[in-house]
């Protein structure tokens, strides 16, 4: 309904003025969620779906409460960026994140752009930011540049220093498991710790490719 005017889109925009002294609390969630109502909008709503949902059946396999973590902790540590720039919409940046991830995870998945570009998963954040830079908003993309930022933090506290015998500095809240019915694993740790998944390895691009399409490992 923001999308089409019938309700003021700001009401929905992250404000901290709007949620300390009006308790608007609602703004911390919808500003990850405004996504445009548009071809643009969907096909980021397509690729945060698809990559999202790989996530969840591989990485995060039975691990619910530790993906929604992922998701709580690259949420927060995007919403300072709305001193730094001014932004009051997150939703690229929640795909980012979870681009960023998906790619971490698969760093030498072939995918390939317009049909004929391809290039390994490592650098797809970069092509998205890319392409939202010269195509779609012909200005830096903040938020896009906060999610990826949040989850390369993510995923050195939670993946590569544990992998290495650190500490994991940022597990995940025994109260996000108990929201979610789940019981925390001894020694939990991100499932691959920070190996790339093998299992699912062809991932078709949503409307015949709009920025990427299938995936296949090197080797």
């Amino acid at each position: 309904m923001a999308g089409l005017w019938i309700v003021n889109p700001y009401l929905f925009a992250f404000s901290w003025t709007q949620i300390w002294t009006k308790f608007q609390i609602w703004r911390v969630l919808t500003a990850v969620l405004m996504f445009p109502l548009n071809l643009h909008g969907l096909f980021c709503v397509i690729m945060l779906y698809q990559y999202s949902n790989d996530l969840e059946r591989q990485e995060f396999a039975g691990r619910t409460a530790d993906y929604a973590w992922f998701l709580i902790f690259c949420t927060a540590a995007m919403y300072p960026g709305h001193w730094l720039s001014e932004s009051i919409y997150f939703a690229d940046g929640l795909l980012m994140a979870v681009t960023t991830l998906w790619a971490l995870h698969r760093p030498n998945t072939i995918v390939k752009f317009m049909f004929a570009f391809q290039f390994p998963a490592r650098y797809l954040p970069y092509v998205l930011m890319s392409i939202e830079y010269l195509l779609v908003r012909h200005s830096f993309p903040y938020s896009m540049a906060y999610g990826w930022g949040a989850t390369q933090l993510y995923y050195y506290l939670a993946v590569d220093l544990p992998a290495r015998g650190g500490i994991n500095y940022i597990p995940t809240p025994q109260l996000v498991y108990r929201m979610l019915g789940q019981v925390r694993r001894a020694n939990n740790r991100h499932a691959s710790s920070g190996v790339a998944s093998t299992s699912n390895p062809i991932h078709q691009a949503p409307g015949g490719g709009h920025f990427w399409g299938t995936g296949r490992r090197l080797g």
